[in-house]
């Protein structure tokens, strides 16, 4: 049987014997050197910011930029080598980052002893290695579901297609890539204006009203820069704020002694005195009212070692200045003032006086511009990545939509109307108060019951996958009939390889789990109690794998059908039932296997986005695994080394090492921490989980077995975001009626992997801009 024509989306390549340079060593070399950057950036802004940002359009754009314009002898297939392994390589922040930190905020607190994450640790070594056996798990598990999710579901993987477009842009012809350059540019014009405002200046004080009234700044904001104002110019500071600051510079000087002789019962007798003195500093009428930076600053410029004008910084509390955005443009709502003057909640929610604004820098809020009863939030993101995503998804977003419409237009109010919410929480507050209390639990149980149902009913093409895997590696060559067997090459990896590759990575889970946390030492206090001990930590990471193997699924599904995917959601998942199993107090090894899991879903899902692309271009799939496999592991070194240099800089300057009293909050982290102590109070909602488990179930067994991935995803993100990306779904479907479904591909996928590539880059030089000034 020959093999069926390329279609639209899979060219063939210029030669059957593979002439065009792929897996080059410059590739390699871009890849990894990229990879490591962007990792070690993107990890500091998500600890900052809770989100992460992928890398793959702009190592695509920097690829042609550096493989074909500097050294000018890159291929697109090259090309597409070095985003793979730059993505490969900067993908495993998220999965570290959304865990890791909820350790150092426990061990800070106290919640947790005997905990240490410095290069020094063995806690330290034993998460990364958790996490670069995840890396490696999550590329093996998936190699066998390619051909189910590409050739076979087509799942559209909206980057991906959006990567392959920049790739495929130089050879397709001068008018699409005109279309595609719009599409960034307009993008960039759309999201900067959203994104401007993050990058903020110290404000002047002839400034501060014009903050305040275009809601800025907070009242509480312009009355302590007033105060820093104050001492600035009288060059003296209150008494207990210049005592504070000497107290925190002291207090850090000891623990960084203490570092070095743990041991030593006065330099410790002292920390405690030192740090009883700040308590006493730190009431809320007294120095405690401004932040550690501005104690310190004051202290220091008191006794000359700086100038006073140093507290005219953000970090000490003084207002800033944001550059120009949406919400500047001053839309608000019509007044509605009633016979007191005042005007009603219904215009004026956060009690200012003033009716409230419709357009911020990042939504506008149509549902209360056209007088949709409070408790229906309909609100749309300005995000063009959004618009790009659902259009490049098509008509199969509309189910992610229509879940939106059920949980934030039917659910959240009738739970309202029916008395479910709190009675203090008002009308519009219900969809925030619902995200949380319960469409994100039934949202995840909707993720675990249809991806289980898309499980059972890929089971037949999953078997014929591996079996084909099998045969591979025994004859060497492809699948007969296969465009690989026309070329000469296998399609994926044989099945040795994966097989030695996942035992090396179970090996190192394995140890990972016996030397971290309780470790080897630790009695088992929860389900597998009646178990010793080793035993039971073998059962807890084979357990782990399979968890592994079908959260990797579920975000890989959730990838390419919508672009999103609940990371943060299936990392909860995981910490509790390791919890479950291990005892509620071993907190340390089941974060470690939630960042394992987090990782290796990362991986999976990334891998086969890459995969899409290479898919569409022509490249060899083999060759991307490989090199995906062999660069995943340096992700995770890379995050938990960065993780460290933070928490050790934060630690000497803010006395803290992660969370809300430094400038990486880490917010994903914060959410972790509630949850940990939920599951030690026994405050989970897991009626919520098994409920929407069973309707994602039967949303899959009614309709198609994706279906309930799609709603479940659809009710555990922000509806903001899900109306944006129905206005791109709608809108492809439109422009197919009108012009043709061929017009509607040809042009529209451009111009829409164009918005989602502009705000990707424009994201990330905001966020470098903002890092970079401090």
């Amino acid at each position: 049987m020959s093999s069926a024509p390329p279609s639209a989306d899979r060219p063939r390549r210029a030669t059957s014997t593979g002439a065009y340079r792929e897996a080059t060593l410059s590739a390699v070399i871009f890849g990894v050197l990229f990879g490591a950057i962007m990792n070690a950036a993107i990890t500091y802004a998500g600890l900052k910011i809770g989100f992460t940002i992928g890398g793959s359009a702009i190592a695509a754009v920097l690829g042609f930029g550096v493989l074909r314009g500097i050294l000018l002898r890159g291929s697109i297939l090259e090309t597409n080598i070095g985003q793979t392994i730059a993505s490969a390589v900067n993908t495993t922040n998220a999965g570290v980052i959304f865990t890791v930190p909820v350790l150092l905020l426990l061990a800070h607190s106290g919640k947790i002893e005997g905990f240490e994450l410095s290069f020094a640790s063995r806690d330290f070594w034993m998460i990364t290695l958790a996490c670069v056996a995840g890396a490696l798990l999550g590329c093996v598990f998936i190699v066998p579901l390619r051909k189910q999710m590409l050739d076979i579901d087509r799942l559209r993987f909206p980057s991906a297609v959006a990567v392959a477009a920049i790739l495929k842009s130089p050879g397709a012809g001068a008018a699409k890539s005109v279309v595609l350059a719009i599409g960034i540019l307009v993008s960039i014009i759309i999201y900067l204006p959203a994104g401007l405002p993050a990058i903020r200046n110290p404000a002047r004080l002839d400034q501060l009203d014009s903050l305040l009234a275009r809601e800025r700044i907070s009242a509480r904001e312009a009355e302590l820069t007033r105060e820093l104002a104050g001492w600035i110019d009288a060059k003296a500071a209150p008494e207990a704020v210049v005592q504070r600051g000497e107290v925190i510079l002291a207090l850090r000087k000891l623990r960084e002694q203490l570092e070095s002789d743990p041991d030593n019962l006065s330099m410790q007798t002292a920390v405690h005195t030192r740090e009883a003195q700040l308590k006493e500093l730190a009431g809320p009428d007294a120095a405690g009212r401004y932040s550690a930076q501005a104690c310190i600053a004051a202290f220091e410029a008191s006794t000359g070692k700086s100038e006073w004008d140093a507290l005219r910084a953000l970090e000490c509390g003084w207002a800033g200045a944001p550059l120009w955005g949406y919400q500047d443009l001053g839309i608000r709502l019509r007044s509605r003032k009633g016979p007191d003057g005042n005007e009603p909640i219904a215009t004026d929610r956060d009690g200012d006086k003033r009716p409230d604004l419709v357009v911020t820098d990042e939504k506008i809020d149509v549902g209360r511009i056209i007088g949709l009863p409070d408790q229906m939030a309909f609100v749309f993101a300005i995000a063009p990545f959004a618009l790009g995503a659902g259009y490049l998804t098509g008509r199969a977003g509309l189910m992610v939509l229509a879940g939106g419409i059920l949980a934030y237009f039917v659910l959240n109010p009738l739970a309202f109307r029916l008395g479910y919410v709190p009675e203090t929480i008002r009308a519009d507050q219900v969809a925030n108060y619902a995200l949380g209390a319960f469409n994100r639990p039934l949202g995840i149980g909707l993720l675990l019951g249809g991806a289980m149902m898309g499980v059972l009913a890929s089971l037949p093409a999953i078997r014929e996958a591996i079996k084909s895997i099998i045969t591979a590696g025994k004859t060497g060559s492809a699948a007969p009939g296969s465009l690989s067997a026309a070329r000469g090459h296998r399609d994926e990896l044989n099945f040795r390889t994966l097989l030695i590759v996942g035992g090396v990575a179970m090996v190192l889970l394995l140890i990972a789990a016996e030397f971290s946390g309780q470790g080897g030492a630790g009695q088992m206090t929860g389900w597998l109690s009646g178990l010793p001990v080793w035993l039971a930590r073998a059962l807890i990471v084979l357990i782990a794998a399979a968890w592994i193997w079908f959260a990797g699924i579920i975000i890989a599904q959730c990838t390419g059908m919508t672009d999103w995917s609940p990371i943060s959601g299936m990392s909860l998942l995981t910490v509790v039932l390791v919890m479950m199993l291990s005892g509620k107090d071993d907190v340390v090894s089941a974060v470690m296997l939630g960042a394992a899991l987090c990782v290796a879903i990362s991986c999976a899902a990334d891998m086969m986005a890459d995969l899409k692309t290479g898919y569409i271009v022509g490249g060899i799939p083999r060759r991307q695994q490989a090199l995906e496999i062999a660069t995943a592991a340096l992700g995770p070194v890379i995050t938990m080394a960065t993780l460290v240099l933070i928490a050790g800089v934060n630690m000497k300057q803010y006395g803290a090492p992660i969370g809300p009293d430094t400038p990486t909050a880490a917010p994903q982290a914060q959410a972790l921490e509630v949850v940990i102590e939920g599951v030690k109070g026994g405050e989970l909602p897991y009626t919520l989980y098994g409920l929407g488990a069973a309707l994602g179930a039967l949303l899959g067994m009614g309709a198609f077995a994706g279906l309930g991935v799609l709603v479940g995803l659809s009710m555990y993100l922000p509806f903001f975001y899900i109306l944006t990306y129905g206005v791109g779904c709608v809108a492809n479907i439109v422009i197919g009626r009108i012009k043709g479904r061929a017009w509607a591909e040809e042009w529209g996928v451009p111009f829409c992997a164009g918005l989602i590539v502009g705000e990707a880059i424009l994201a990330l030089l905001i966020n470098a801009i903002v890092l970079l000034r401090g």
